[in-house]
């Protein structure tokens, strides 16, 4: 009952805040994008899609909640249809610049990639959006019949993919986030494999492109079972552990650890074993360290700390949180219940866990492979 409690308030919570998303501010709610990021914005980002039991593919709200109790602080709407309503897998912790000015989405009718930036509430084109929200300003269009697809923001760069068909393998592209429209870089092709399917693609935290057909595996040893993995620049990208007649894979979708650590879960689908793994390599060998594997069912999503000293973890029924020491992980601790949407997964996908103001020095993350 108290954590059903502790709920009820965070909707109503949202639901002030929403609406006091306006241009007047002398109650201290933020009336303008300056405002709203003078102290950063901050918490664990899910973007909803269905937000409220509205619809999927027009109701999409990025929501920052606050890591220990859960409870909904600020929300920023989407453009409609910004993202499948229906995908489990989407990288949506790529489409958002680090201090969430930009937001990149892609659209198949018309074909195109669509820069839009955050927006003061009575800047807003539509007349329904009361608070802030992220409103198009660029349009990257396809050319001589190519697809566009797959954005993603790192740094100053936009990031996309530019399919050719024909079998010609799509090509990673690149253009600056204050010239979109400029001639994009050519950062690399992604290699075909079977039935022509492109190569599965990621960028480091250090801004390295990651093509994973294109990365040889590297076999490690250490305890009982063996684990293969795939790094770029340092970086483990993907990684695949067998142990105990399981196999564990490096999740999609889902933001690059950094470093020598990834996060693990359960391969294949059918009944799948509790918790999942944090595994460390170092050189030629790894250790593996097994998170909430008495806690029901497997975790499907999680958020890193920007210091990789902790971790937010969700199952299928609560976000637990993971903090990690010299000495490994300590024990998991429950923190708020699941928050559900109208997706077909039925919860809203992580962006990203923001725990510092952007510009913020405390908010540069240490680099993993240094420790």
């Amino acid at each position: 009952m108290r954590r059903s409690l502790a709920l009820a308030s965070a909707v109503c919570l949202l639901a002030v805040t929403a609406c006091d998303s306006s241009s007047d501010s002398s109650d201290g709610t933020p009336g303008t994008v300056e405002e709203l990021t003078e102290d950063g914005l901050v918490g664990l980002a899910l973007l909803h899609r269905g937000f409220e039991g509205g619809d999927p593919e027009t109701d999409q709200v990025l929501v920052f909640h606050d890591p220990e109790s859960g409870a909904p602080l600020q929300r920023i709407e989407l453009p409609d249809g910004a993202v499948d309503p229906m995908s489990p897998d989407v990288p949506v912790y790529g489409q958002f610049s680090e201090d969430w000015q930009y937001f990149a989405f892609a659209t198949r009718e018309p074909n195109a990639v669509h820069l839009a930036v955050l927006t003061d509430p009575d800047e807003a084109e539509d007349d329904e959006v009361e608070g802030f929200s992220y409103q198009p300003v660029e349009t990257i269009a396809s050319s001589q019949g190519g697809l566009v697809s797959r954005p993603m923001i790192h740094g100053e760069r936009l990031w996309y993919v530019l399919g050719n068909g024909d079998g010609q393998p799509p090509q990673v592209m690149s253009v600056p986030l204050e010239a979109p429209n400029g001639t994009p870089n050519q950062e690399g092709s992604l290699a075909l494999g079977e039935g022509n399917r492109p190569s599965d693609w990621a960028l480091t935290p250090d801004g390295s492109l990651h093509i994973r057909n294109s990365v040889p595996t590297r076999q490690l040893t250490g305890g009982e079972g063996s684990a293969v993995v795939r790094a770029t620049n340092g970086t483990v990208v993907n990684a695949t552990l067998t142990t105990n007649g399981e196999q564990w894979q490096t999740f999609d979708g889902t933001e690059v650890w950094g470093g020598g650590d990834a996060l693990l879960r359960p391969d294949g689908d059918g009944e799948a074993p509790d918790g999942l793994y944090l595994l460390s390599t170092e050189g030629q060998g790894y250790t593996a360290t097994r998170l909430l594997e008495d806690e029901p069912g497997p975790v499907v999503q999680y958020a890193p700390a920007e210091e990789r000293d902790a971790v937010l973890l969700q199952t299928e029924s609560a976000w637990f949180r993971v903090d990690l020491g010299e000495e490994g992980a300590v024990e998991a601790e429950e923190v708020f219940p699941l928050y559900q949407d109208a997706s077909m997964e039925g919860w809203p996908l992580v962006v990203r866990w923001a725990q510092n103001p952007p510009g913020d020095p405390s908010a540069e993350p240490s680099d993993p492979s240094e420790d």
